[in-house]
């Protein structure tokens, strides 16, 4: 009778433990497919944002700035580090920032700008100071 309920104990057991590992797997498989879900979501993304780069023509620009890496960077940087350039106030407590730019040549950049109540657009002319700095001017801004 004690072999028969030691058994039945360990089949038991065993049962449990087979469950639990069933369970691990599922979980894991679902974890799998969330992560596969959110890879396939930044790739398309990523793919949108290649098209765009894609189908823009280069911007070629001056010598002054044959010494910069990266030139666009360097100026949506330089731009984006002074907030004091945006032709809005914040609102209700709002910090204006730019979120979105793009460079249309050498002289010109196209900014979009919010605080996360009000947002706008503007068109800055810069160039690049003696001492090698972007400086912006507000050319337009651009009606809502």
């Amino acid at each position: 009778m004690k072999k028969l309920l030691l058994i039945f104990s360990g089949i038991l057991l065993l049962s449990c433990s087979h469950k639990a590992e069933e369970e691990k797997t599922k979980l894991k498989i679902n974890d799998l497919k969330a992560q596969v879900d959110a890879l396939k979501v930044e790739n398309d993304s990523l793919q949108k944002e290649l098209l765009l780069l894609e189908s823009r023509n280069p911007v070629v620009f001056s010598e002054a700035f044959d010494s910069i890496t990266n030139p666009e960077a360097f100026i949506v940087e330089a731009l984006k580090s002074d907030p004091e350039l945006i032709p809005e106030e914040g609102v209700l407590g709002g910090k204006m920032q730019f979120i979105n730019t793009e460079i249309l040549n050498e002289r010109f950049i196209w900014a979009e700008f919010e605080d996360g109540h009000i947002n706008g657009q503007a068109i800055y002319q810069y160039r690049l100071s003696k001492e090698g700095k972007p400086q912006f001017r507000l050319i337009s801004k651009i009606p809502q």
